[in-house]
């Protein structure tokens, strides 16, 4: 990141799939995690193993691209392009799936209420099922949307939905056995990203237009503020009303949610953000990018606190309530564990070596320009540097 000084990564452990790693979910107080590869299988860990082996996984009949998990850790499900849908209880019974479904497309997004009651998937073909987790015959409600869902999100009670799709927002009340959406939000463009506030007072969503969208729980445009580039990014503390978004074109923007976005913060990367998640508590932002860089910051992105270079893509991450811990995964198929308790009980890693370098540095500098002043008799010695020329701009979006 631009403009700043990090800390050595608080890196616990490293696994690695047997294909490209897509989606990773962790558990409230990061004890548990679930990861999903392109090598047909989810993995399942206890991160406070150091080993950072998984407990089981368990192989699918296409690429695990979503997973969840509940806040206690107690539930987890997984989906893959084969339209598979698998239902987990109690982490320590193994790799046997509580209830399985089949959805007739690929499954593009899935999501699971806070308790682990109730779990959402919506497919490419635009199917949005329900699921009451502890039923025997699971499947309670169905709908079906033109065009494809690229996003859901529940209430916290578990029985209000809001689906993003390729042209609008929708909103369910699925609990009556609703056969209709409450309202819907028209927008002549793709909703790749939707987060619905716990009591479903508003809704917030990312567009493709480069927008973020408030809409109020009667469908009501409140606001929209300009990122820059199509937003491929989009998390939400409901705790502090603070959303963080990111865009293809490497904005990131923190906002205060009110009747309108407040703008807090912004930092322009320039690197194409891939993920950027806010803990439940807003004390932590860990951002994702094209480069293989993830980056974590206190409460703004002017506080930078560790960066780590995975290598390749993230394409996804996620953060602990306290946002302490942070799991991720990569385009090498890559698993990543990070704690920060590991920079409390280890000051050689701790934020105060960069500084100590920065120090060092800024010495060397001040030396080499006054040796520069007194050899050219006095002449001033201006030096600027041009980021948008040195840097290699990514053009497009992402695929």
């Amino acid at each position: 990141m631009l403009g700043t000084t990090a800390g050595t990564a608080p890196l616990v452990w490293t696994y690695t799939a047997g294909n490209y790693s897509w989606a990773v979910a962790i558990s409230s107080d990061g004890q548990y995690a679930i990861a999903g590869s392109d090598d047909m299988r989810a993995y399942f860990f206890d991160t406070k193993s150091t080993s950072g082996k998984p407990l089981w996984s368990y192989q699918m009949r296409g690429y695990v691209r979503h997973v969840a998990i509940s806040k206690n850790g107690a539930h987890t499900a997984v989906s893959d392009t084969d339209g598979g849908i698998l239902f987990f209880d109690t982490p320590n019974v193994g790799a046997d799936p509580t209830w399985s479904h089949r959805s007739g497309s690929a499954v593009e997004t899935l999501v699971m209420s806070e308790d682990g009651h109730y779990l959402v998937a919506g497919d490419r073909h635009g199917t949005i099922s329900v699921f009451k987790t502890d039923l025997t015959n699971p499947l309670v409600w169905q709908y079906v949307i033109p065009g494809g869902i690229t996003a859901v999100s529940l209430s916290k009670s578990g029985s209000l939905i809001a689906t993003a799709t390729q042209g609008g927002l929708y909103f369910f009340d699925h609990v009556p056995a609703a056969s209709s959406y409450v309202w819907v939000f028209d927008k002549d463009t793709s909703f790749p990203y939707a987060a619905l506030s716990d009591n479903a007072s508003y809704v917030v969503a990312g567009g493709d237009d480069g927008y973020v969208y408030l809409v109020s729980g009667s469908g009501r445009l409140m606001d929209r503020q300009r990122l820059g580039g199509a937003v491929s990014a989009l998390s939400v503390s409901y705790a502090t009303g603070l959303v963080v978004s990111g865009s293809t074109s490497g904005n990131l923007s923190l906002y205060s949610i009110g009747n309108r976005l407040g703008r807090l913060d912004s930092l322009d990367t320039r690197r194409p953000i891939t993920s950027a998640v806010i803990s439940e508590n807003g004390e932590r932002i860990s951002v994702g990018n094209l480069d293989g860089i993830v980056s974590t910051f206190d409460r703004s992105f002017g506080s930078l606190m560790w960066t780590y270079d995975t290598g390749a893509i993230v394409h996804s991450l996620s953060l602990s309530g306290s946002g302490q811990v942070t799991a991720a995964v990569s385009d090498t198929g890559g698993i990543y564990l990070f704690d920060e308790a590991l920079m409390q009980a280890n000051p050689t890693i701790s934020w105060e070596m960069p500084t100590l370098a920065a120090a060092v540095i800024l010495v060397v500098t001040i030396t080499i320009a006054v040796c520069s002043i007194r050899h050219r008799r006095g002449r001033r010695v201006a030096a600027r540097e041009d980021l948008s020329a040195s840097m290699k701009m990514y053009n497009g979006e992402l695929q």
